[in-house]
């Protein structure tokens, strides 16, 4: 959630008003999507501009959350669902706050690209048959307020990131709205997201609730046998193991080798076999802080992993991951000051109500097991399964931390590039909890 509180700037300015508060709620799901309708022609210009800004953010967001929870520690963040949402408060911004989320978000300065990419970006996500994958933004406005919301804006927020725009009571029901907005959220991601909204989150000055909500539910296009499902070693250290329910197949799929990373990668698809799950495996069990010093360095591209098919042995750890991250800091470590501070511009999204965000927290969810993935939110692994043929087969061996990177590829081909796909989430496992 994001949230708004009213900056003090003059007692003329200031009359008759309360401070305002908002909050814009993250909720997230994890996946790789391809959209089959795209599959034989490169995104559109302004699609392919917004595309590149999601992924150009997404090895910043990662790395700082990353170093933010520390060595040892899950962490799970969704990189477009925090650009989606972000971006309706980028329409209100203006000034140097418009400025920094602008490269902050890594957005196109061209507005005109920028309205029809991320239009584009939902129509995209619109459409993945045969997997379920529902996305909602809604915001809830003060009804004393809503008249005071430009009118330029709430366009923008309707017609480019397809937004519901609802009138609340706060002032008198601030926390009835709370339980109502907790309830639209439960209701959105199939329960598996509640109480996003503490108590005391929600109070009478409250202006503005804005949230976005996804939920993904997807069966494997090969599931894995139950019989073969059994515990194994997962290390967390060098030293030390846990032992998890690991899952196990052989079958072909999407195989790559990334030595200027020391690592390997795989993707594992649902029935929609654009829809793909995509893990990065340091090939040393005490890897994982190597790699990312690797990417903080710049030595490769996630977005260009030379994907190719073939045979893989794999073991994949049934588990279920919730976590709970302060964007709000990884946003002011990323450049993006002004927008949490008195001196904050968004004029246009209130008209004569100087606002500024007050916070910001991504909320995920997910579930993997032997039939597919659930989530509001996710990460997930995949690891190795003894064959008995004779045929060559590539080995990940995934019991030790890794990355997990979820993403829409909106053209076709085996190789990835940042104009074609986008980050749903992007995150690493270092202490699995079994599903």
């Amino acid at each position: 959630m994001i949230g708004f509180s009213r900056t003090k700037r003059s007692a003329a300015s200031n009359a008759g008003y309360a401070d305002l508060f908002g909050f814009i709620g993250f909720l997230f799901c994890l996946l790789t999507i391809v959209a089959s309708t795209m599959a034989t022609t490169a995104p559109a210009e302004p699609l392919a501009a917004v595309l590149k800004s999601v992924n150009d953010f997404t090895l910043d967001l990662y790395l700082k959350a990353a170093e933010a929870k520390g060595p040892g520690k899950n962490i799970l963040v969704s990189p477009l669902s925090a650009s989606l949402v972000t971006a309706m408060v980028h329409a209100g911004a203006r000034g140097k706050t418009l400025e920094e989320i602008t490269k902050g978000l890594r957005y196109p300065t061209d507005k005109d690209t920028l309205e029809k990419g991320f239009s584009s970006l939902h129509d995209l996500l619109a459409n993945t048959p045969n997997v379920t994958l529902e996305i909602a933004n809604k915001v809830f406005v003060e009804k004393t307020a809503h008249a005071k919301l430009v009118e330029g804006y709430k366009k923008t927020i309707t017609e480019v990131h397809k937004s519901d725009v609802e009138s609340a009571d706060f002032l008198n029901n601030h926390d009835k709205e709370r339980i109502s907005i907790n309830n639209w959220v439960s209701d959105k991601t199939h329960e598996k997201i509640k109480d996003l909204l503490q108590p005391g989150v929600v109070t009478p000055a409250t202006a503005m609730v804005l949230v976005n909500a996804i939920y993904f539910y997807g069966k494997w296009k090969e599931q894995f046998d139950k019989k073969q499902t059994y515990p194994e070693d997962f290390y967390i250290t060098k030293s030390q193991t846990v032992k998890v329910p690991m899952m196990h197949m052989t079958k072909n799929m999407r195989y790559a080798e990334i030595p200027e990373l020391d690592a390997k990668a795989v993707e594992l698809c649902y029935t929609n076999e654009n829809v793909c799950l995509q893990i990065i495996l340091p090939n040393a069990k005490d890897g994982l802080e190597g790699l990312q010093q690797k990417l903080r360095a710049g030595a490769f591209d996630l977005s260009n992993i030379p994907f190719y098919p073939t045979k893989v042995q794999l073991s994949l750890p049934k588990f279920k991951l919730e976590e709970t991250i302060n964007i709000k800091d990884l946003f002011k470590k990323m450049g993006m000051q002004s927008m949490f501070e008195q001196s904050a511009d968004f004029s246009g999204m209130f008209d004569g109500v100087p606002v500024a965000v007050s916070d910001a927290i991504q909320k995920t969810f997910m579930d993997v097991n032997e039939e597919g993935t659930e989530a509001a939110a996710a990460t997930a692994m995949v690891g190795l399964l003894i064959s008995l043929d004779m045929e060559p087969i590539e080995t990940v061996n995934a019991n030790h931390p890794l990355i997990v990177r979820l993403v829409v590829r909106a053209a076709g081909g085996g190789t990835l590039d940042a104009k074609s796909t986008a980050t749903l989430l992007v995150g690493h496992l270092s202490s699995p909890q079994p599903s």
